[in-house]
């Protein structure tokens, strides 16, 4: 990646514009910003939900609730993220890795984020935006935009034509290496989805052997996951009418990693009595398990002859609270009879909510103590995020909709 044209410390413009604050330190991580339009992006293509509750003015940086303004919600919130990542680009010349309070005392506000600043420029409560060299930080993100410039560009033209400019930049002077081939992959299938251009359907075909010259294969084991196979799930079926040569033995391969993926799939949920992956780490395992469901949507749409539907339906149980054990919280707060209504927000301090945030959920004490405390501070189990969280849960009830129908 380039590096930015301006100098450690200089003032920043054009970048108080989109994006949404992280529940407690309000800082603005590009892959919460990226990352939020991506899943919104990939749900608006899937479902095409119809949604006008709230009335949102750019110009003015006005939002009212319960009010509609004859747009789509959904479209406005990922024009809102696109906007960040798009202002950052414009000003830095490059992505910013994240935009944060300069102080200790900013950091540990509890309230209303608005009370960070007072609005004015050059003073010493201005935000600090960073920069950082993340090959595979860069690469996810222009798949991210790649796909927000798909469904941006009837509603707003001019920031998918930017999304889409900035993702193929970002493509193309990113350096990858073993580490990085499977994010470059992600945003070659976004690219060629959105472009249909044959650079990034030759990167597909190649089998994203590392640049390195490294030769593994995005088809060895090791290498491959639901991330790399729900994306191509969306290339795939484009590709089946060709007679070149080189995409039959790609879809071949392909399929084939499809059937080794379904049989560690039947394994991986047949661990728990709740019918998908329980592995919790420091977080609670919720979110985990969102983006579970999440990635095997796409596999259960496009090959249910391969793939049930039964483990997206028990991801969104688990977080409703609808599976064996004594605990039956939902993680959603305000959705369902026992949900999460302590939360780490930026209401925690009052032992408070956010409607419809969702929290990461029961943590798993080392050896094997579930733990799920009624404490808004603890983050490990209460916190909300973007990037993920409500996001992914919005994403798995559409989809419970859509195979229900």
């Amino acid at each position: 990646m380039i590096p930015s044209h301006l100098k450690p410390g200089q003032k920043v413009d054009g970048v108080n514009v989109g994006g949404w604050h992280d529940a407690g330190d309000f800082d603005l991580r590009v892959e919460s910003q990226a990352g939020e339009c991506y899943i919104l992006s990939l749900a608006y293509e899937a479902f095409k939900p119809e949604i006008d509750a709230t009335s949102i003015d750019q110009e003015k940086h006005l939002t009212e609730i319960h009010q509609p303004d004859g747009k789509n919600d959904v479209l406005q919130q990922i024009e809102h993220g696109a906007l960040s990542v798009v202002a950052g680009y414009k000003a830095l010349g490059r992505l910013y890795r994240g935009i944060i309070c300069n102080t200790l005392r900013q950091y540990v506000l509890l309230g209303d984020a608005s009370a960070m600043t007072d609005g004015e420029k050059g003073n010493s409560d201005d935000r600090w935006i960073y920069t950082e060299n993340n090959p595979g930080r860069e690469l996810t993100t222009a798949a991210n935009l790649a796909a927000t410039a798909r469904v941006l560009k009837d509603f707003n033209p001019s920031l998918s034509d930017d999304c889409l400019e900035i993702a193929k930049k970002v493509y193309a002077d990113t350096q990858v290496d073993g580490r990085t081939a499977q994010n470059k992959l992600q945003a070659a299938a976004e690219l060629y989805l959105t472009t249909g251009e044959k650079e990034y359907l030759d990167y597909i075909l190649a089998d994203a052997k590392s640049m390195s010259g490294a030769e593994k294969s995005i088809f060895s084991q090791s290498a491959f996951s639901a991330t790399n196979l729900s994306v191509l799930s969306r290339v795939e079926p484009q590709l089946r009418n060709s007679k070149d040569k080189k995409v039959k033995a790609w879809i071949k391969k392909y399929r084939q990693a499809l059937v080794d993926y379904s049989q560690r799939l039947a394994q991986d949920v047949a661990e728990t009595p709740y019918g998908v992956p329980y592995r919790p780490h420091i977080w609670g395992a919720g979110w985990d398990i969102q983006r579970f469901g999440y990635e095997n949507y796409f596999l259960a749409a496009a090959y249910p002859e391969l793939f049930s539907k039964d483990p997206i339906y028990n991801a969104l149980n688990f977080i409703l609270g609808c599976h064996p054990g004594i605990n039956q919280a939902s993680f959603a707060s305000g959705v369902g009879a026992q949900s999460a209504t302590v939360g780490y927000g930026l209401n925690r301090a009052d032992w408070s909510y956010i409607p419809g945030g969702v929290i990461s959920g029961t943590a798993l004490i080392r050896p094997d103590f579930p733990e799920l405390l009624t404490w808004p501070f603890l983050w490990q189990q209460t916190e909300y995020v973007l990037g993920g969280g409500s996001s992914h849960y919005m994403f798995l009830v559409l989809a419970a909709q859509s195979f229900l129908k």
